[in-house]
């Protein structure tokens, strides 16, 4: 199972475009959102339910490392996303992936068992979220395969984020999935990116920076 995750939508810019990407091809997402911006732009969430892709939660709009948030805000902000997501007529979410994918034991794992929750991250970084990085520049590092979390396997979890460069970046990602015979399916609860226990830092339990960075 190879898993297309997006995080920190929807907006109206490039939201659209990715789903437009999706339908063309019939390939499912899992798109963990910001409450606050799911709340502003309910067509957009009405559109994932509709398409048949999964809507789970990120944060409400701070994006703050649970490093830096105490069990009650932890609390706070994952009831006031999962509420809004539901409100917005999504089904129970089922998964949590946290900003930065930083996961503070034993907080984040008691309030997300509390919620009926997995923790998640991923394992292949696309570093769309560089201002730098085109999606012709992210698809050669997946070629590449230099980077130990650029390498697209068959249970790969792939990071994306909803920003411009995304629809370029999807298209070419279902590309080389199609050409390895890797089906796109949606993230569940028993994937490889599943976090079982432990701190992370930038989504990894080593702390290393992401794609590259600081080596």
């Amino acid at each position: 199972m190879a898993a297309l995750t997006l995080d920190d939508g929807p907006n109206e810019f490039a939201t659209p475009l990715i789903l437009d990407v999706l339908a063309a091809r019939g390939a499912p997402a899992t798109f963990f959102v910001f409450g606050e911006r799911a709340s502003r732009h309910p067509d957009l969430v009405a559109r994932m339910v509709e398409s048949g892709h999964a809507v789970q939660p990120h944060c409400w709009g701070s994006h703050a490392s649970h490093h830096e948030m105490d069990r009650p805000e932890l609390e706070a902000d994952v009831a006031r996303t999962v509420g809004v997501i539901e409100q917005l007529g999504a089904p129970t979410p089922r998964l949590w992936r946290p900003p930065n994918g930083d996961i503070k034991a034993p907080d984040s794992y008691e309030v997300a068992a509390a919620n009926g929750l997995e923790l998640v991250t991923w394992t292949l970084q696309t570093c769309d979220w560089q201002d730098d990085r085109p999606a012709e520049s992210i698809l050669r590092e997946i070629d590449d395969e230099e980077r130990e979390d650029a390498v697209l396997r068959a249970d790969s979890v792939v990071l994306m984020h909803d920003v411009p460069e995304a629809p370029k970046l999807l298209a070419g990602l279902l590309d080389r999935m199609d050409a390895r015979g890797f089906e796109p399916e949606l993230l569940s609860p028993d994937n490889a990116a599943t976090a079982r226990g432990g701190d992370y830092t930038f989504g990894r339990q080593d702390g290393k920076l992401p794609c590259g960075l600081g080596e």
